[in-house]
């Protein structure tokens, strides 16, 4: 459940046309860098941040907590990752010596480093929310070039294979990084025990990204000069690159975004206090005028690619869906099934809903080339949206744990169609990693929205003394968003089934 999408894309269209075929061993070292990436955000996300913000705050506001934290770090990824996405396309000059993707996965990963050391030592909230903004913006200074590596280097016959050895990679990520976190991160143990805990758990993550990284940044030697400078061609300074209608479109959404401000400061100035918008709601507000403005400043046109709009919408309500149940899932354990161990328990839904998605994605896949994207969607959303319903129900661990199985069959094919429905309808292939770092605002959005909605809702309810109710609100929440991300399916009009 964690940032696994991008990885089937590389099937998409083509940016370089006849490529030299390589290794299937190459493919995998290239490749590596996956592995470690899902294993730090599975890790983080799922096991270590919700723990680390329970033991900082306790019981009673961990909800608001939690999104005080998560918010900021997901907005910065909403602008970080196409913006080095593009930057990485352009690369140019001296830079491009060491190739167009290299140097930013490299300096990415280093800063990355810091910032989960930064983590580690955190013991207040505001600390630890700056930090996880720093590795939201390194980490994503790293993703979206890895993520238009593969284009540039494997021909167009063997990205199937490619896509394939991404997807396992991905999910034994996924399952190593929620294995390793659990052991270590424990939040009943005695603060010093758990610190120490802490400071492992975060040590195997930087581990694992600095050697995986460089595993694939010296298996990268086709990327070294690919596009450099022309030669004879004059050399444009930076602050000439930029068009006017950028810096307009720069300009407008940060005068819209301050008087935005303006007026709700005025606003709550003025009026009682039951009027008063609330800072979350100040936030959400301020944070979807800049993504307005990003999507703009990145050439996305809903008019003029109608179908790559209708894709990144149908993924961004879906999305939401399942980070409003992913994002407290381990605090529902905790207080709505009730068991002791919440950081194992989470890990053990976690790998149950890995293994039984990469079953369904390979089966989804072959299926929707034969019988349509379409109904392989629909089905899908129904069955996650169903899963929705069985955590509203019922609050046995038999019987949460069993409806894993059922979610991780209906998001796993729901993942592969979905990579394929983009691959169908991006919209240009001289600009993958930009396309991509648009296509990802489809999940980075929903983690900015999902805790500002549901973490007071949950702290409301734990406080009146009734936090199962709250947790069922938000999860009928999730169920409407995947019944709307599956029927908004048939507006695309370029897939036919």
């Amino acid at each position: 459940m964690m940032e696994h999408e991008d990885a089937g894309t590389i099937a998409a269209h083509s940016a370089v046309p006849a490529l030299p075929k390589i290794r299937w061993t190459h493919i995998l070292s290239i490749s590596i860098f996956w592995l470690a990436l899902n294993f730090h955000w599975a890790a983080l996300a799922i096991i270590i941040l919700p723990s680390q913000v329970y033991k900082i705050v306790g019981n009673a506001d961990k909800g608001v907590a939690l999104a005080f934290v998560l918010v900021p770090g997901a907005f910065v990824s909403l602008f970080a990752n196409p913006l080095f996405g593009t930057l990485s396309d352009r690369t140019r000059g001296w830079l491009a010596n060491w190739g167009r993707r290299r140097p930013y996965i490299f300096v990415g990963t280093l800063v990355n480093i810091a910032a989960l050391a930064w983590m580690a030592a955190s013991r207040d909230i505001v600390s630890l929310a700056i930090a996880y903004i720093l590795v939201q913006f390194s980490s994503n200074a790293a993703q979206a070039p890895f993520h238009a590596l593969l284009p540039d280097i494997v021909p167009e016959e063997q990205r199937g294979l490619a896509s394939g050895v991404m997807g396992l990679l991905s999910i034994a990520g996924t399952v190593a990084g929620v294995t390793v976190a659990s052991l270590f991160v424990v939040s009943n143990l005695p603060m010093p025990d758990y610190t120490r805990g802490l400071w492992i758990a975060y040590g195997t993550i930087i581990a694992v990204l600095l050697g995986l990284m460089l595993i694939t940044v010296f298996s990268v030697y086709q990327d070294k000069g690919t596009l450099l400078q022309p030669t004879g061609q004059q050399r444009v300074p930076w602050y000439k690159r930029f068009s006017r209608s950028t810096i307009l479109n720069v300009l407008g959404t940060v005068v819209v975004t301050a008087l935005a401000w303006l007026l709700m400061t005025l606003w709550n100035s003025i009026q009682g206090p039951g009027l008063h918008i609330s800072s979350d709601a100040q936030e959400l507000i301020l944070e979807l005028i800049a993504t307005v403005g990003l999507l703009r400043l990145f050439d996305f046109h809903p008019r003029r690619d109608p179908d790559f709009a209708w894709v990144l919408a149908t993924r961004l309500v879906m999305m939401l869906g399942i980070y409003t149940i992913q994002t407290y899932f381990q605090y529902y354990m905790r207080d709505a099934v009730g068991v002791p161990d919440p950081e194992a328990q989470s890990r053990n839904f976690v790998i149950i809903v890995s293994l039984t998605s990469l079953v369904s994605a390979f089966a989804a896949g072959w299926l929707s080339d034969r019988f349509g994207r379409k109904r392989l969607v629909y089905i899908s959303g129904f069955f996650m949206a169903l899963v929705g319903f069985v955590f509203v129900i019922f609050h046995s661990l038999l019987i949460v744990l069993l409806a894993g199985a059922i979610f991780g069959i209906a998001y796993g094919a729901y993942q592969s169609v979905d990579w394929a429905l983009v691959a169908d309808v991006l919209p240009s292939a001289k600009h993958y990693a930009r396309d991509m770092g648009v296509w990802n605002i489809s999940l980075s959005l929903p983690q900015v929205i999902a805790p500002v909605i549901g973490g007071p809702i949950i702290d409301h309810f734990n406080n009146s003394g009734n936090p199962i109710l709250g947790y069922q609100v938000i999860f009928v929440m999730a169920i409407v968003y995947c019944l709307l991300g599956t029927v908004t399916v048939r507006f695309i009009k370029g897939v036919k089934r």
